[in-house]
C-alpha cells in the first residue's frame, strides 16, 4: 500500500494563492509569473508562522510547481503572463477608434453611452489598519455626465442585522449578494436585468432619449459573456483584456467618491467624540492637570471604540449614496483635493492617534489595496470563522442542482457539436469535462449515498425478525456444532 502524505502548509498556501489571483482578476489586474512565485513564497512563510512550524519542508515555488498548481486548480481564465504583463498599450491605442466606429454606426449619443466599473470599499477601515468589512460598489454613469445611476452594493448577507426591519428593495442602493462580496458571472446578469436595464430605461423616458444603449464593461472574469446579446436595446462592448489605461469610468471619480465617503465618516466620528461637555473642557486647557488630560484621552478612546462598534453597514451605505457621486462629479474635485479634505476630517478627531494621519494613509483607505500575505491569511481565517454551522445550514448544494448543471454541460456540448473545427471542439469539451470533474464526483457520491440510505431506511422500517427454527433444524444445528462440520 502506497500512502501519500500531503504537505498541509502547501495546501493552505495554494488555497490562499487562488483567492489572491481571483482578487487580482476581479480588479482586472494582470500578474506576471515571477510575482506569483514571490507571493506564493510569502504566503508559505505566513502559513508557517501561523501554524507555528519550526522545521518546515522547503518550498521554492519553482516553474514546475506553478504549472502543476495551475493544472490542479483549473486556472485558465486568470491572466498570469510573462515578465511584462502590464496594460496592453497597443490595445489601448486601437480601442478608441473602434469605439468611435461603433458609436457612429449605431448613432449613439453621449447620453446613450454608459460605463460600469466596480470597486471595493473597506467601509470600516481606519488608516494604517488591516482591511476589514469589505463591500463592492458598482458605479454606472453615461459619457455626457447627465446620468449617474443608482449605486449597486454587493454584500455577503442578503439582509444584514442592521436592516432587519427594512425592505431591501426600497434602499437608496441596489442590494446584491455574493459569498465573498465580489462580482461573479451569474450576479452580473442579475445586475443587468434587475438594476441597469430598468434604471436606464427610466432615465431615457424622463429625458426623452431613445432607449438604445451602448454599455462598456471591462473584461473581468465576473462579467458574463451572455451579456453581449442579453437585451435587444442594449449593446454591450467589453474593453480589451488588461487595458485599465482606457477605462472610461474615470478612476479619479471613484477615488473622489470614496474620499468624500471617508470625510463624512470621520466628521461623524469627530462629532460623536466631542460632546458639549468635552468641548467645554477642551477650552479650559490652562487649568487642566496631566491626570485630567489622561482621563479625557481615555474617555475619548472609549467613545471612539463605541462609535466604531455601532458604525454598521447601513450607516456606511447611507453615506455612499447617489448624492455623494453627484457631489463629486458636480464639483469636479481632483483626487488630491478630496484626499486633503478627508485628511483634515480625520485630523480633526481629537482622540489619540488621528492627528498624525497623512494623505498616504487616506489613499490606503480609498484605493483597492495590494493585500499582504499575512492580511490575506487573516481574511481567510475570518471567512472560515464566519462560515460556521449556521452558514453551512444556509448553503446546501442539492443533488438536483448538480444534476441540472451536468445536463447543461451535455446540452452545451450538443449545441456546439456542429463546429467544423474538430480540434477546437475537442479541446473545449476536454477542458469542460475536466472543469466539471469535481461536480461529477459529487453527483456519483450523492447517488451512492442515497442508495445506501435507502437500504438502511428499509431495514429501519422492516427490522429482521429472528427465524422460528423447527425441531429438525435445531437438531441439525446441534449436530453441526458438535461435529464441527
Amino acid at each position: 500500500m502506497i500512502k501519500y502524505c500531503h504537505n498541509q502548509v502547501l495546501l493552505k498556501t495554494e488555497k490562499l494563492l487562488v483567492s489572491y489571483l481571483i482578487r487580482q482578476a476581479r480588479r482586472n489586474m494582470a500578474v506576471d509569473t515571477s510575482s506569483v512565485k514571490e507571493y506564493a513564497r510569502e504566503l508559505y512563510a505566513a502559513v508557517l508562522r501561523k501554524m507555528g512550524i519550526a522545521e518546515p519542508k522547503p518550498f521554492n515555488a519553482s516553474s514546475g510547481w506553478l504549472q502543476r498548481f495551475k493544472k490542479r486548480n483549473n486556472i485558465t481564465n486568470i491572466n498570469i503572463g510573462g515578465e511584462e504583463a502590464n496594460a496592453d498599450r497597443v490595445a489601448a491605442r486601437e480601442f478608441p477608434p473602434f469605439l468611435r466606429e461603433i458609436m457612429e454606426e449605431g448613432q449613439y449619443t453621449d447620453d446613450q453611452v454608459f460605463n460600469m466599473d466596480e470597486s471595493g470599499l473597506f467601509w470600516k477601515k481606519l488608516p494604517s489598519k488591516s482591511f476589514v468589512e469589505c463591500i463592492t460598489v458598482l458605479f454606472t454613469t453615461n459619457a455626457s455626465g447627465t446620468c449617474k445611476l443608482k449605486l449597486s452594493v454587493i454584500h455577503t448577507a442578503r439582509k444584514p442585522h442592521a436592516y432587519k426591519n427594512m425592505d431591501m428593495t426600497k434602499l437608496n442602493v441596489h442590494w446584491l449578494t455574493a459569498r465573498k462580496a465580489w462580482m461573479f458571472s451569474t450576479l452580473s446578469l442579475s445586475w443587468f436585468d434587475d438594476c441597469f436595464v430598468p434604471d436606464v430605461k427610466k432615465f431615457c423616458e424622463q429625458q426623452n432619449v431613445p432607449f438604445k444603449i451602448l454599455l462598456l464593461l471591462d473584461n473581468a472574469p465576473g462579467h458574463s459573456p451572455p451579456l453581449l446579446d442579453r437585451h435587444p436595446n442594449v449593446k454591450v462592448v467589453f474593453l480589451p483584456p488588461n487595458t485599465s489605461l482606457i477605462q472610461p469610468m474615470d478612476q479619479e471619480l471613484i477615488c473622489t467618491v470614496k474620499a468624500a465617503f471617508s470625510a463624512k465618516k470621520f466628521k461623524l466620528l469627530n462629532d460623536y467624540t466631542n460632546t458639549k461637555d468635552e468641548l467645554r473642557n477642551l477650552g479650559d486647557t490652562d487649568s487642566k492637570s496631566e491626570e485630567d488630560e489622561e482621563q479625557q484621552l481615555a474617555e475619548q478612546e472609549v467613545l471612539v471604540k463605541n462609535f466604531w462598534r455601532n458604525f454598521n453597514v447601513k450607516k456606511a451605505v447611507d453615506f455612499l449614496s447617489v448624492a455623494t457621486v453627484r457631489h463629486a462629479w458636480r464639483h469636479s474635485q481632483s483626487v488630491t483635493v478630496a484626499v486633503d479634505l478627508a485628511r483634515e476630517a480625520v485630523q480633526s478627531v481629537t482622540a489619540a492617534g488621528f492627528s498624525e494621519t497623512t494623505n498616504d494613509d487616506i489613499l490606503e483607505v480609498i484605493r483597492d489595496p495590494d493585500v499582504t500575505a499575512d492580511e490575506i491569511l487573516d481574511d481567510d481565517d475570518v471567512s472560515e470563522e464566519a462560515g460556521g454551522a449556521s452558514s453551512q445550514e444556509e448553503r446546501k448544494l442539492s443533488h438536483s442542482n448538480v444534476r441540472g448543471a451536468i445536463e447543461c454541460v451535455e446540452k452545451l456540448k450538443l449545441l456546439l457539436s456542429d463546429d467544423p473545427d474538430d480540434n477546437r471542439y475537442e479541446v473545449f469539451t476536454t477542458q469542460l469535462l475536466q472543469t466539471m470533474e469535481l461536480y461529477i464526483k459529487v453527483y456519483h457520491d450523492n447517488i451512492n449515498t442515497s442508495r445506501q440510505q435507502s437500504i438502511t431506511e428499509f431495514f429501519a422500517r422492516n427490522p429482521p425478525q429472528p427465524a422460528q427454527a423447527s425441531d429438525s433444524d435445531r437438531d441439525r444445528d446441534s449436530e453441526v456444532w458438535m461435529t464441527g462440520q
